[in-house]
């Protein structure tokens, strides 16, 4: 089964390749439904294209963005020039994008979930069109899966395994637009379903009633994380084509912790119980809320390795810090994003699992030389540290 990975930017596309993805999804400036992440340009998708295809991983770009008359001309104009760069499938939801991306090239197209294809018949009816893949809807079961796969043996098929659920259908929600007049389905959601929401009582006007969750407020509307790590060699024992990671909007680290996870799952028997909780305590180690299996319908649901939780907000057991750019002179120089002080326990990670170090940083330096008693984030610092070069090693402190 291919590991598709998300890829936010550049460097995260390159993290995401580095880490074990088979193929990662990423935006161009336009026409996605992540309109706010650091999406790529032509010069720098041009680059990505180069760099997965060297390392034989494919690239797929979202258009899934649901077309305005206005937004076809600028189309059109990028799609003959995406026709020749190499990219290995577009992602589309609209049918206006499906028959204009077949109308001027010959790149294979992957039906978004934002399409709700939630049975055999509408997949038939892509697949007739000339869809290579389905990216299924997050509501379907996994019976209706195979039921899918079997009627279909010549169609692709890739499911979400692991991320962020939206409590809307298959994600085509109106909130966002109504409150912000900013387009979900257009790429702008300010997820407004985060929100800390209330009830109120029509002969109560002004008295708000909290629905009590803990100390950070009440999330009605927000699901919990999708996770299914114990059940991906099922998937691919019975012939699903992908399994997808949600996350463009995530961190550098959130995607290679979760790639190398997703990817040592694939790669290990699924009999190996103790490998498979040691990937489950490194799933705690990424910024999440509670993990649960979506609407699969597993018989045994509750009964998998993953922990019952009443946590309710998001957790973590550590914090993502910085990445490290240089190995020189005996000293890690670190880009930072978060704190680090002196004495914190820090664990620096690879793409293998047992190449990640666990350290205790004894000093700090800043870019005048200056010993200070911790970093700040966005700023460069130096930790004396005597050891096989660590560049690009990515650093997470321990918090508990």
């Amino acid at each position: 089964m291919e590991l598709t990975v998300p890829g936010g930017d550049l460097n995260k596309i390159k993290t995401a390749i580095n880490y074990g993805a088979d193929a990662v999804y990423c935006g161009y400036k336009l026409f996605g439904l992540r309109a706010t992440a650091n999406n790529l340009d032509k010069d720098e998708l041009l680059q990505a294209i180069a760099y997965a295809h060297s390392h034989k991983v494919k690239l797929y770009l979202t258009l899934n963005a649901y077309m305005r008359n206005a937004d076809y001309p600028a189309l059109r104009e990028f799609l003959l020039w995406l026709k020749n760069t190499g990219i290995d499938a577009v992602i589309v939801s609209d049918p206006g994008v499906f028959n204009l991306v077949q109308e001027l090239t010959a790149i294979p197209i992957h039906i978004s979930t934002q399409a709700n294809v939630c049975s055999v018949a509408a997949a038939m009816f892509w697949h007739q069109q000339g869809a290579k893949r389905i990216v299924a809807a997050r509501e379907m079961s996994f019976v209706e899966l195979l039921e899918l796969k079997n009627a279909l043996p010549d169609l692709e098929i890739e499911c979400f395994i692991h991320g962020a659920m939206c409590v809307a259908y298959s994600g085509r929600c109106l909130l966002s637009a109504y409150l912000n007049q900013r387009s979900a389905n257009s790429g702008a959601c300010t997820q407004v379903c985060r929100w800390n929401w209330a009830l109120t009582e029509e002969s109560r006007p002004g008295e708000f009633l909290p629905i009590e969750e803990d100390q950070y407020g009440s999330y009605i509307l927000s699901s919990k994380d999708l996770c299914l790590l114990d059940k991906i060699s099922l998937f691919a024992r019975h012939g699903i084509d992908a399994g997808k990671i949600e996350g463009r909007m995530k961190s550098e680290y959130y995607v290679a912790q979760l790639t190398r996870i997703y990817r040592s799952a694939l790669d290990i028997s699924p009999e190996d119980k103790a490998a498979f909780k040691f990937l489950y305590n490194e799933l705690e180690k990424v910024s999440h809320r509670p993990y649960w299996q979506g609407f699969y319908g597993f018989p045994d649901a509750d009964a998998g390795i993953v922990e019952k939780s009443d946590k309710k907000a998001y957790y973590t057991n550590c914090e993502y810090c910085g990445k490290i750019i240089a190995h020189e002179n005996d000293e890690l120089v670190v880009d930072t994003v978060a704190k680090i002080s002196v004495a914190d326990t820090i664990e620096i990670i690879f793409a293998q699992f047992k190449n990640d170090i666990r350290i205790q940083v004894s000093k700090i330096y800043d870019e005048e030389n200056n010993e200070v008693p911790c970093t700040k984030p966005n700023a460069r610092f130096r930790i004396p540290f005597k050891t096989a070069n660590l560049t690009g090693g990515l650093i997470r402190k321990c918090l508990d």
